[in-house]
């Protein structure tokens, strides 16, 4: 993604609400169009007998009551009731439905929000705050919500009233509907006028809300170093600051709703004030009957009434359309790395590996100089590798693109020969066994977290890897062995034992290359030395890449490759390299020095 794209989706384009927003929403109705429709021809019911109340009504003002007429106005009431009961029972069907498909729809939605989110590459996670991507897939399908429940209920209420009474209208006295249309404009041009400022306020409070989300997640995250350096004051007025600039946004936004709604009030009162003086002097003089002035008093609130209510429709629509317009932006954002149109399965891996020429930079534009330049080396099946060197010399951006969560900018990563960019994202990932530093561990029980990677692990299967790996010992000393909870992000258990369940993870998804980067650091010395012998043991299975900054530790590797600047500057075995006295017999006297 480029650097503009990267602005574009992170502030929200400043331009016109496009209708292609909304058509692109109405899609997630299509799978429910049938109900849809039903709905829609429930309120057109709706609206029907609604605008036959004021017509009885006439029909008692002017006829009944005058005439004394009791049974006829006993069966005029009656009428009435049915026609209420029937609305009733139409406005419970439909509710139901609408509400249903509602539901179903915003499900769609999250899902797709859901699904995206774990297909975009790292870059983006890199340069994509964590608390406006959670905002996306929560707070933004949650502003969706009342216009996708109740929108199209909404929208075929107002605007079957409006067309259906002004023909009605029109046609009962066409002097009276002419000076009910003077507010037709009115409220139009005033509908104008608010949407060129309202959209933009509304835009702006969506944009306030996603930095203070961004904000309490990364403080969340970041917990203890906030505590460690004494730093809660400060981040507690960075958070007042944002929050400032949110109670700014929503408060502009208050005063154009506040401005825009009694506009419309104004409208509509001053033309009701309008037909009753014009009205009432029709009565006077005979032309009108005071039951039609009180059916066309009734009907024109069906024709002003729903105009205000589009009115307010239209705010809720603001807030929405900000919330799609993010939505979508998001679904719009190509993953960098996905399969290519030639992938092609190649079965089981044997785990050759081979980067040839390979430069790479986190920053595409090169900006930012190359964490790799040139790098050319090969690992045949079965075969451990180490990759040593200082911090930054480019060994996490070697597993990071042999696990293909970058690509390369130049050169060829090649697994078994195959291009890695010729073999699909799921084929590779599955047999792709990755144990980091600081791994994570999902909220549940160890064996839940074991079957991550083995959905159809047995418990005995489980109790087989932790004995594979060496640390049986370690599954017996907890509390409730493999049901025990390892509570969010594994907060229950102790580093090590979060790091040897991530190991038996890795192992028990049978991987034809397995990555450690630094691994074993978390672990004491004892485990680690019963790692590292079950690793021994089970190396002919797979081809496994190491990183490590206890040298003792890779001193049995059957190759040592020494980076240094993003380049290779020394490969062998711990014996040969140490002979050379070069880059590595300084690191390894640094390291046993220390």
């Amino acid at each position: 993604m480029t650097t503009a794209e990267l602005a574009l989706e992170e502030e929200l384009a400043r331009t016109t609400l496009k209708r292609a927003t909304f058509r692109r929403l109405l899609g997630y109705f299509k799978p429910h169009a049938k109900k849809l429709w039903l709905v829609i021809a429930l309120e057109t019911v709706w609206v029907i007998s609604m605008l036959i109340d004021p017509r009885l009504v006439r029909m008692v003002v002017d006829g009944a009551l005058p005439a004394g007429d009791v049974a006829g106005g006993a069966w005029l009431l009656g009428l009435m009731l049915f026609n209420i009961v029937t609305r009733t029972i139409t406005t419970t069907i439909e509710l139901r439905m609408s509400t249903r498909i509602g539901v179903l729809v915003l499900d769609r939605l999250r899902r797709d929000v859901f699904d995206h989110i774990q297909r975009l590459s790292m870059r983006y996670f890199d340069r994509t705050k964590q608390g406006r991507i959670i905002a996306r897939a929560d707070r933004d399908v949650e502003t969706l919500e009342h216009l996708v429940f109740w929108g199209p209920i909404m929208i075929t209420m107002m605007l079957l009233s409006i067309s259906l009474a002004s023909v009605y209208l029109a046609t009962t006295n066409a002097r009276l509907a002419i000076y009910l249309l003077i507010g037709v404009p009115c409220i139009w041009l005033t509908t104008r006028i608010f949407h060129k400022i309202g959209f933009a306020a509304y835009r702006r409070v969506r944009e306030t809300q996603s930095a203070i989300s961004a904000h309490v997640a990364e403080c969340i995250t970041g917990v203890r170093v906030v505590q460690a350096f004494n730093a809660e004051p400060r981040e507690g007025d960075n958070l007042r600051h944002k929050q400032g600039l949110y109670h700014g946004a929503v408060m502009r936004g208050a005063r154009i709703a506040a401005a825009y709604l009694p506009s419309l009030g104004l409208t509509f009162h001053a033309v009701l004030i309008l037909i009753l003086f014009t009205g009432g002097a029709m009565v006077v003089d005979g032309s009108l009957t005071a039951g039609g002035l009180l059916e066309f008093v009734l009907l024109m609130g069906f024709v002003l009434g729903p105009v205000e209510g589009l009115g307010g429709l239209y705010n809720e629509c603001l807030v929405s359309g900000a919330a799609a317009e993010r939505i979508f932006l998001l679904l719009d954002t190509e993953p960098e790395v996905q399969d290519r149109p030639d992938a092609i399965d190649p079965g089981r891996l044997r785990g050759e590996i081979e980067f040839d020429g390979v430069s790479f930079s986190y920053d595409p534009s090169g900006d930012s100089g190359l964490q790799l330049e040139d790098v050319t080396f090969k690992v045949e099946p079965g075969e451990t590798i180490a990759l040593v060197g200082h911090t930054g010399a480019g060994k996490t951006s070697v597993i990071n693109l042999l696990a293909r969560f970058y690509e390369a900018q130049q050169g060829e990563v090649r697994v078994d020969g195959i291009d890695i960019r010729r073999i699909p994202l799921a084929a590779l990932h599955d047999q792709t066994g990755i144990v980091l530093q600081s791994n994570f561990l999902f909220a549940g029980s160890v064996l839940e977290n074991l079957r991550f990677v083995h959905p159809g692990l047995t418990a005995e299967e489980a109790r087989q890897g932790f004995e594979e790996l060496g640390c049986l010992g370690v599954l017996e000393q907890f509390p409730n062995g493999l049901d025990s909870d390892v509570g969010e992000r594994g907060a229950n258990l102790s580093e090590g034992e979060r790091q040897i369940v991530c190991f038996v993870r890795a192992l028990l998804s049978d991987p034809a290359m397995l990555i450690l980067d630094e691994a074993t650091s978390a672990v004491d010395t004892r485990t680690e030395a019963l790692i590292l012998e079950a690793l021994r043991r089970l190396a002919a299975h797979q081809t496994t890449v190491v990183i490590a900054h206890r040298l003792s530790t890779i001193k049995d590797a059957d190759r040592i490759l020494v980076m240094e600047n993003g380049r290779v500057v020394e490969q062998g075995t711990h014996d040969e390299l140490l002979a050379k006295d070069g880059t590595y017999a300084h690191l390894y006297s640094e390291y046993e020095s220390a």
